[in-house]
């Protein structure tokens, strides 16, 4: 597959390396202004490398999201004639894009999160039901080479996709911190407070991912009636107070990814 990235920073990076790597894309080539000359070499070109003629299977829009159309208006249509355009440009939507590309070639919009860096990213995908299985099927499998990949049915729907699995690392990493700081309060070493903290994420995290785990149940198994995890989830459930706070999290940034797609 020869692929066009608009766009090469983190996350497009990320995308494109693991892509590379396990042999699902054969050559990248790169438009960025921030790419240096040593990053250039090789399989990867700079702009003006580009030929208009050259015709790209795949583009993927990885820019700041007000520079998405002008990105793709720029695109020849010799460049756009076989391609799909994946956009990572959060807020901006299928309509948007597809007016800025000309109605030439089909558009996906993608939200994947930060730990596609690592190989374990959660990616939600829209595309417009004109947009073919063929072709679903081969953007899946991109996205799964960095982690899981679900499609929503509307574009709507990508928000709540944000406010979840797009923000939701954020979530997680601040309830780590808070741990490991309850851990020092306790008496036990920031460090071995962190690790503590950290190793306990990443084993719930390994459990809440075996077939058909219940998030319910796995809760249940580790709560002995009247022991201490039984003490810990009292304060949490009391008046719902954390269920509460996360219900108010995710629609605050829920609230604002829909204000960041009127905004784009």
């Amino acid at each position: 597959m020869n692929v066009l990235f608009i766009g090469y920073g983190r996350m497009g990076g990320a995308l494109g390396d693991a892509w590379i790597k396990g042999g699902l894309v054969q050559r990248l080539s790169i438009v960025d202004p921030g790419l240096s000359a040593d990053a250039a070499a090789g399989r990867y070109t700079r702009l003006h490398d580009v030929p208009a003629e050259q015709a790209f299977e795949l583009i993927v829009l990885a820019v700041k999201p007000a520079y998405a159309s002008s990105a793709l208006a720029g695109l020849s249509d010799r460049q756009c004639s076989q391609a799909t355009v994946v956009s990572v440009a959060a807020g901006v939507t299928e309509a948007s894009l597809s007016d800025a590309v000309g109605q030439r070639c089909p558009v996906v919009r993608a939200m994947p999160n930060t730990p596609v860096l690592l190989g374990a990213g959660c990616t939600g995908l829209y595309a417009g039901a004109q947009f073919d299985a063929t072709r679903k099927a081969v953007i899946s499998r991109l996205f799964e080479a960095v982690g899981a990949a679900y499609w929503v049915d509307e574009e709507q729907q990508l928000d709540a996709v944000t406010a979840i699995s797009g923000s939701g690392p954020a979530y997680y990493h601040l309830f780590s911190e808070a741990l490991a700081d309850a851990g020092v309060k306790l008496g036990l070493g920031a460090e071995l407070a962190r690790n503590l903290a950290a190793q306990t994420a990443f084993g719930a995290a390994t459990v809440q991912h075996q077939a058909y785990a219940d998030f319910t149940e796995l809760r249940a198994a580790v709560t002995s009636p009247n022991g201490t995890t039984a003490a810990a989830i009292e304060v949490f459930e009391s008046q719902r107070k954390l269920r509460e706070l996360v219900e108010q999290a995710t629609s605050a940034a829920h609230r604002r990814s829909m204000e960041l797609s009127k905004e784009a």
